[in-house]
């Protein structure tokens, strides 16, 4: 690997690897300064959107994120499989199952919001059972570094995987391609003050054109509950199947694409 692609990939610093807890509650904390602004985003179609939590954590992670959904009139479910402690095969398998319950239950396609190593599920998700995703929307998660080179928590992925593979190679055993795009419109949130992926680790690059990658000003733990992110995954989520179009920030001030 070369000196740039290293250089691209490190972990973020640790000054803002430290702070994430403050800074997730700050944007818990200050969530509620900014429900006049994203209340205005109500009138969900009422199809079902699979959320799936992030690296050791389970449903209650997720709780302020489905509840904001279903205010919006959507039809949130959690993945069901307990706490997320890695790339299992029993995990991929138990929520792919929930996946084509939820899109037989309903008859139509699911949406998937995944929160950093659970939107690396959700896309793989979208690559075996793409008739049944709607879209995928990720949150700081890191499919563009197979390795966990761009992680501040890797040697904390191994302690919680010590009879495991490695990820690289639980990744390969799972035929995963991480960083190929699901065939399905796909949306990155991604954050430069992350503290615990790098950024660029959480960048989509090509596939098709039904992809993009946003940045938003927040934590990585905090990403769930950060004002920014909500509201561009209402707007992604307000989107009618067929006619996606990229985000524009304007949307942020009620104004359309330039």
């Amino acid at each position: 690997m070369s000196r740039t692609l290293r250089e691209q990939f490190r972990p973020p610093s640790e000054l803002l690897y430290l702070t994430e807890p403050l800074r997730a509650s700050v944007e818990l904390g200050a969530l509620h300064l900014s429900e006049p602004w994203l209340s205005a985003l109500r009138g969900g179609d009422g199809h079902p959107v699979l959320v799936i939590p992030g690296f050791t954590a389970g449903d209650r992670s997720t709780t302020v994120m489905r509840h904001f959904l279903s205010a919006l009139g959507y039809l949130p479910c959690g993945w069901k499989q307990g706490v997320n402690f890695g790339i299992r095969h029993e995990l991929f398998e138990g929520v792919g199952k929930l996946l084509m319950q939820l899109n037989e239950q309903y008859d139509c396609r699911v949406s998937i919001v995944g929160q950093s190593l659970g939107g690396i599920y959700g896309r793989e998700l979208a690559k075996r059972l793409p008739d049944a995703v709607r879209q995928v929307v990720t949150l700081g998660s890191p499919f563009n570094d197979p390795e966990g080179n761009a992680s501040r928590v890797s040697d904390i992925y191994k302690m919680f995987n010590p009879d495991h593979e490695t990820k690289s190679e639980q990744i390969e055993h799972e035929q995963w391609q991480i960083s190929a795009a699901p065939p399905v419109p796909t949306t990155s949130i991604y954050s430069k003050m992350d503290g615990v992926c790098h950024w660029r680790a959480c960048l989509q690059h090509g596939g098709h054109d039904q992809i993009e990658n946003i940045e938003v000003y927040g934590s990585h733990t905090g990403m769930g509950v950060n004002a920014q992110a909500l509201f561009i995954i209402a707007d992604r989520l307000s989107q009618r199947r067929n006619e996606w179009q990229p985000f524009h920030p304007g949307k942020f001030f009620g104004l359309g694409a330039a």
